[in-house]
Formats: structure tokens, sequence, C-alpha cells
């Protein structure tokens, strides 16, 4: 009994997980064609940053990006920060999306698709790179 529980709660806990990934996925993909393009990931982005920007300085403080629980802030300064001032402005957070979005779509046909997304999502490296670029769009609930 203990482990058909067990298994009865694995099968439960893989199908939550696909159905956040969906959600997700659906609400970038604003034309619901099954892809994402360029256009609506930084779209998705620029909501993102404007949600993170709680002063509406136009930039992100360590502690602003803190306040997200889905990113280690001191790690996406460090990468994303052009101009080392401590900070994300819109464009080093555009940048970081741009690279996000290029390292998703695995066959670069300039749109990531639900495989592409769920690959990501599921730990699956698309370009057998050593790192995986950090970025708002992945880490931050839409």
């Amino acid at each position: 009994m203990k482990r058909l529980s067990t298994v009865v709660f694995l099968i439960l806990f893989s199908a939550a997980s696909v159905f956040a990934s969906d959600a997700d996925f659906n609400k970038v993909d604003a034309d619901n064609d099954g892809r994402i393009s360029k256009k609506e990931y930084l779209d998705a982005g620029a909501k993102a940053f404007d949600k993170l920007d709680k002063n509406k300085d136009g930039v992100l403080s360590g502690n602003e990006l803190k306040k997200s629980n889905k990113l280690d802030a001191a790690k996406f300064i460090q990468e994303e920060d052009s101009n080392k001032d401590g900070k994300i402005s819109r464009e080093e957070f555009t940048k970081a999306a741009e690279k996000r979005f290029k390292y998703l779509d695995k066959d670069g046909d300039t749109y990531i698709t639900q495989k592409e997304w769920n690959d990501v999502k599921d730990g699956i490296n698309p370009k057998n790179t050593k790192t995986t670029p950090v970025s708002p769009l992945m880490i931050f609930t839409f």
C-alpha cells in the first residue's frame, strides 16, 4: 500500500509540473498559436520588469529582485548588469531576455515551441552548454 501511495504521489506531482509549465507557456503565447515568438517573449519580459519595479524608477534594485523568491538576485546582477551600477535597467533586463530566448529556441527557427519550453523547465539543457543563462523569464511567474 505504501508503494502504491508513493507511485500515485509521483504521478500527481509530475502532472502538476506539466500543468504549471503549460500555464506559463500559454500566458506568454499571446496569440495562442502554440509557439512563442520573440516579440511575445520580450513583451512578457516587459510586463515582468514592470511588476518587479515596485518603486517605478525604471531600474531593478537587488532588493526588488530578491523579493521574487525565484531568482538568485546577486547572480543575476553579476551576470546581467553591464554598466556595473548594481542595478538592472530595462535595457539590461531585455538583453537578458533576448539571450534566454536564443537559448530556449533550440532549433533556431525564431519561435519557442511547447517542447523547447518544457525541456528547459524539466532541466534539459537544449544547447548542451555548461551553464544556463540567468534570465527573468524562466524564473519569474508571468
